[in-house]
């Protein structure tokens, strides 16, 4: 009785042990790091109008509007490139004496305009920009394209996860140990793309500046630059 009692506690033993050892994993984060030329520029225009009554506030908004759409048309844009983000018409406000007083009221329209870079297009955008009878503040920048983040993020991931098991299996070999199935696998969007580079912003004054001067942007040769894109995941394995 004793001695099937301690065989018994025998096979307990092990059983526990190799369950021990089938549960020890590594845990490992693989990196992948690129860089690439994005292919779109983007023109992101804000364009605001006052007024002391709320309906000629919103009503010049609209010419104006129209107005602008107009020029970047003429200017060879194709109108389906022109997107309207934001339209509002609030209540316009200033202190005077210590005292919030209402002056009338402000609309603000944001515009933004992408297409695939070319140096004409640059040009016909910026050119888009020379109207006099308009304040506007605007912003250039260089971003990838749908397309350009699809295969981006297809490759970053093979990288990362290629990274991962190569610091698995040296970490795994120098232990004297073998990787085995995966456990789990983590992937985050805390790295990314860098996004929207930006390029040229002017503000009302500087743009007002520039027209009076004639320059009409005469000069600026616009190139995109390289940018990092960057992925991680966290992959699980279990040792054999």
């Amino acid at each position: 009785m004793k001695r099937s009692t301690y065989i018994s506690l025998i096979f307990v033993f092990i059983s526990l042990s190799l369950s021990a050892q089938n549960n020890e994993r590594i845990r490992v984060e693989g990196i992948a790091r690129m860089t690439e030329v994005p292919k779109e520029i983007i023109l992101s225009i804000d364009l605001t109008i006052k007024d002391s009554l709320y309906q000629t506030c919103f009503n010049r908004s609209m010419e104006a509007l129209e107005a602008l759409k107009d020029n970047f048309t003429q200017n060879g844009i194709d109108a389906k490139l022109i997107k309207s983000k934001h339209i509002a018409v609030n209540e316009a406000f200033e202190y005077r004496h210590s005292k919030r007083v209402k002056t009338g009221y402000v609309s603000s329209i944001a515009l933004e305009v992408k297409g695939n870079f070319t140096q004409k297009f640059s040009e016909s955008l910026l050119n888009s920009l020379n109207m006099n009878n308009l304040d506007i503040n605007y912003r250039l920048a260089f971003g990838f394209s749908d397309e350009q983040k699809t295969k981006l993020r297809q490759k970053a991931i093979e990288l990362a996860v290629a990274d991962a098991k190569q610091k698995a299996e040296t970490l795994a070999g120098a232990a004297g140990l073998k990787l085995g199935k995966i456990a789990s696998i983590q992937y985050g969007n805390t790295s990314g793309y860098q996004q929207k580079m930006s390029i040229m912003a002017v503000s009302d004054t500087e743009a007002s500046s520039q027209r009076q001067r004639g320059t009409r942007f005469s000069g600026i040769e616009l190139n995109p630059k390289e940018q990092l894109i960057q992925k991680s995941v966290q992959i699980e394995w279990y040792f054999e």
